[in-house]
């Protein structure tokens, strides 16, 4: 039930950019430790940093410590190809990030399914769904 908690407030986040982020996405997202959400983020405009990033380096000096043992939340899958900006999939694996909970794959053809299965050879488990019954891609 958490889970569904969490992706909400990423598409509360996700809202909070208006038309700003232009032809991109609106996107939130969450770190979470022992179901405390200890940062957030949202893509805020075109060009600049996405969901994932926001919420990573917003992780207070005093918890950085905790990503490694945290699950990050996002709204939409995360990002897998160089565009304005890196692959957020980079960042999350360096990051030590174990666990990602995803509101929805990216329909984008160049990401559609590809971020997840990143993520998972990386052995992070990826969990999507979570709005219809929820599945893990890996455990």
């Amino acid at each position: 039930m958490e889970d569904v908690v969490f992706i909400r407030r990423c598409v509360e986040l996700a809202l909070k950019a208006g038309k700003n982020t232009r032809s991109n996405p609106m996107v939130g997202a969450l770190m979470v430790h022992d179901n405390t959400i200890i940062s957030e983020g949202w893509h805020q405009r075109y060009g600049g940093p996405h969901a994932e990033v926001m919420a990573i380096e917003s992780v207070p000096l005093d918890k950085k410590h905790l990503i490694p043992e945290s699950t990050l939340y996002v709204s939409l899958e995360p990002c897998c190809v160089h565009g304005k900006t890196p692959p957020c999939t980079d960042l999350i694996i360096r990051s030590g990030i174990k666990k990602v909970v995803i509101g929805s794959t990216d329909p984008d053809e160049r990401m559609r399914g590809k971020g997840m299965q990143i993520l998972s050879q990386a052995g992070i488990e990826v969990m999507s769904g979570v709005f219809s019954k929820k599945r893990a891609i890996t455990s």
